[in-house]
């Protein structure tokens, strides 16, 4: 019977096993459970089988990624025949070459130390201001040897360092950031006696670095028109004095900049002509300036000091700096570091050992790397493989026992291994000569229909043709004119065919040009800011400042030797007149010059400067269909039938036919554009199938909730019908009772 509290007593008036009958009728309902459980479980195997398959098409694309590549056939391997001499590293930018290379002395950081002091705890007494390598640092009387150490390395100038070696034996050493001549650290007392007093600078002055043209230069600063004090981070320097050829010139250190301390020398009467230049440095863009024309010179003050154009000697110089300098099939080279690059194109060779009397030698030879060609041809086939292995171990099926794999008939699978198979052997469209296509380079499939590699085949190709090998494997564009280049192309670009793609262009690119109002009849009569602007400089405001007495030649020279304009303008002089051009071409290449100065004959002669040619973007069409350009390059339009994302430079300056650019797609773009319709987040089928396995089960899950709710409603029907059957058996087997003891009461009373 039933309870409310949930307790129940099987059968207690009918003697069945109520919960047992119960029992067996649920489970009888929950069959579909057990069967939708069964299908979830496969639906999540199958999920589970779908995302190691898409890794191992990606896997497949990444590898044929690899072989589309312009450098894919280009590996270069490098050797040197003394590695004790020089070691070396190739790219796949490298050509083949033998080089013999004699190394007759290595790089070396400038390393100097004060002299012995008693300990490097206590305060030494010594004020001042000191400049290490165009960075102040103030030190003070309370300062000890590692305090001043500390100030040193806040200032990021140099690495100081402390040698402790007890008592009266501390040193503070003072070590450059970089190798090379042109780091040598520059120090010198701005303000009081520091560094000489601790043996860093003493002795005689001497200029600190010439100019190959007789001329001298400060050190670098990181501002040319910030007033040197605020450069420095030092105050209270005021006016000082310094005498060029006997004439004394005066400087406010804490108001002058850089540019103001040329002004002030090139109109001092001196015959000194004083200009700033900008160099990139270790990486940075600094400010020098250059002084020609000094014959005589006193710097009482230490303002040439500070500067860095006079130096003291070194006290105690542990390393000299000292440029690498080696000789490269007979010709002598230096280096400020002994990892040199860019000498041989790709080519990094670190040179470890050297004698200036007998150089150390060693022999360089670059050659193509046919294991590393054939390494990224194996790479791709095992990746094609491993799919292919991949698909069989969960799609057989077994005749015996009749089991099959969870992706045995699956029409997705089916249809991956079909297209890739078929396009991993299909014949390269529009390519020519003896290979076009992956059969031809000795790829063929095995008796388990598994791609096998013929090696002898394969290498024989690397060996003789990999110029053909690369088409083959590679997306590539072959243009009829040098007017016309193949730049890259996407996914979606059709190849064009032996006839190829004809490129009609209706605006060529131009470049932007401004030339100046005025001529420049002499040499500018005071300084003048030149403010450049514009797309070319990313919107954004770039000066330069041309010092009193600069030539037109002079400026354009500047113009052309500045760290940032040089990469992106060219000066010239046409008609007498200053002429800049942009680099690049398009409407990017768009800016504009301002000057701070009226124009005037004794000046640069900007003015208002008129535009000779508007930065112009190419304009036409790519066999026939629509395309965008971007400076030089043609660049086909999205949704276009063959061309879309096709991309061609074209430097013609004409208008009409300019030629055609033959479009082949090879093997590799192919397998990585198919894995992409297979892959693909929101279109592949792969993801497509994935994501409709997540749905049903999801589905699975509501039916299995709402026949669970079912059955747990039907379970309790049955308890409920079941206690009332018991309640009307017991009320029954009652109500018999009292029969049964009626009639025994009735039957005793009659006898």
């Amino acid at each position: 019977m039933a309870s409310t509290t949930g307790i129940t007593f099987s059968g207690l008036s009918s003697g069945i096993d109520t919960d047992s009958i119960i029992s067996k009728l649920v489970q009888l309902e929950q069959a579909p459970i057990t069967r939708l459980r069964t299908q979830q479980l496969q639906l999540t195997q199958k999920k589970s089988l779908y995302d190691g398959l898409k890794g191992r098409l990606n896997s497949l694309s990444g590898a044929a990624v690899a072989l589309n590549q312009a450098n894919s056939m280009n590996a270069v391997t490098g050797t040197s025949s003394n590695t004790a001499t020089a070691t070396i590293s190739a790219s796949s930018t490298a050509s083949a070459g033998t080089y013999q290379l004699a190394v007759s002395k290595l790089a070396q950081t400038h390393k100097i130390s004060s002299t012995a002091q008693q300990n490097t705890s206590d305060p030494l007494g010594l004020s001042g201001k000191l400049v290490i390598n165009g960075k102040g640092v103030t030190i003070e009387s309370t300062d000890s040897l590692q305090s001043i150490a500390s100030k040193i390395n806040s200032s990021g100038s140099v690495i100081a360092s402390i040698i402790d070696g007890g008592e009266g034996q501390a040193y503070l050493s003072l070590t450059s950031k970089n190798s090379g001549a042109a780091n040598k650290i520059q120090i010198a007392d701005l303000d009081g006696n520091v560094a000489e007093a601790l043996g860093l600078a003493t002795g005689s002055l001497d200029f600190r670095e010439t100019l190959s043209n007789g001329g001298v230069t400060s050190a670098g600063f990181s501002s040319s028109t910030t007033a040197i004090g605020s450069v420095l981070a030092q105050t209270g320097l005021g006016t000082q004095t310094f005498t060029l050829n006997g004439q004394a010139i005066n400087v406010d250190l804490d108001s002058s900049s850089l540019q103001d301390i040329a002004a002030a020398i090139n109109t001092s009467g001196a015959g000194v002509t004083a200009t700033v230049r900008s160099v990139t440095q270790n990486g940075q863009t600094v400010h020098k300036l250059d002084l020609t024309g000094i014959t005589s010179y006193d710097d009482s003050d230490g303002v040439l000091q500070g500067l860095g154009i006079l130096q003291k000697g070194y006290g105690n110089q542990l390393v000299a700096a000292q440029d690498a300098e080696y000789t490269l099939d007979g010709v002598s080279l230096k280096s400020a570091t002994n990892e040199v690059t860019g000498v041989i194109a790709g080519v990094t060779f670190t040179l470890l050992k050297a004698n200036e009397t007998t150089p150390e030698t060693t022999t360089i030879t670059l050659n193509r790397d046919n294991q590393a060609i054939k390494d990224k041809v194996k790479s791709f086939v095992d990746a094609y493989n491993n799919v292919i292995d991949f698909i069989r171990a969960n799609s057989a099926f077994d005749k015996d026992t009749f089991e099959s794999g969870p992706l045995f008939g699956d029409s997705v699978v089916q249809q991956i291994e079909s297209q890739l198979g078929s396009t991993f052997f299909s014949s390269v469209s529009g390519l020519s000569g003896n290979i076009t296509s992956l059969a031809q380079i000795g790829l063929s499939y095995d008796d388990n229909g598994k791609i096998e590699i013929d090696d002898a085949k394969l290498s024989e190709v690397i060996s003789n043709d990999t110029t053909a090998l690369g088409n083959v494997f590679r997306a590539m564009g072959t243009a009829s004119t040098s007017a016309l280049s193949y730049i890259t192309s996407s996914s979606k670009t059709k190849p064009s065919g032996a006839t190829g793609y004809q490129i009609y262009i209706t605006q060529p690119a131009l470049q932007h040009a401004l030339e100046a109002e005025f001529e420049q009849t002499g040499p500018l009569a005071s300084p003048e800011t030149l403010t450049f602007s514009g797309k070319l400089f990313n919107d954004k405001e770039y000066t330069l400042i041309l010092e009193s007495g600069l030539t037109q030649n002079q400026i354009m020279d500047k113009i052309n030797a500045d760290s940032k304009l040089k990469d992106l303008v060219t000066a010239t002089i046409v008609n007498g007149k200053l002429q800049v051009t942009s680099k690049k071409y398009g409407t990017a290449a768009e800016f504009n010059i301002s000057s701070d100065k009226a124009s005037d004959p004794n000046q640069s002669g900007l003015g208002t400067p008129t535009i000779l040619s508007q930065g112009t973007n190419v304009e036409g069409t790519i066999n026939g269909e629509p395309a965008t350009g971007n400076g030089q390059v043609l660049v086909g339009n999205s949704g276009n039938a063959n061309t879309d994302g096709l991309q061609v430079m074209v430097t013609s300056n004409t208008t009409g036919v300019v030629g055609n650019i033959v479009f082949t797609k090879g093997i590799a773009p192919l397998i990585s554009d198919l894995v992409t319709t297979f892959t693909d987040a929101t279109n592949g089928i792969v993801s497509i199938n994935a994501k409709s396995f997540d749905t049903q089960s999801e589905d699975i899950e509501k039916s299995i909730t709402s026949l669970t709710e079912r059955i747990t409603a039907y379970q309790e029907s049955l308890r409920l019908k079941f206690a009332r059957m018991e309640q009307a058996m017991a009320a029954l087997q009652s109500q018999g009772n009292q029969i049964a003891a009626a009639l025994a009461s009735f039957s005793t009373s009659n006898k």
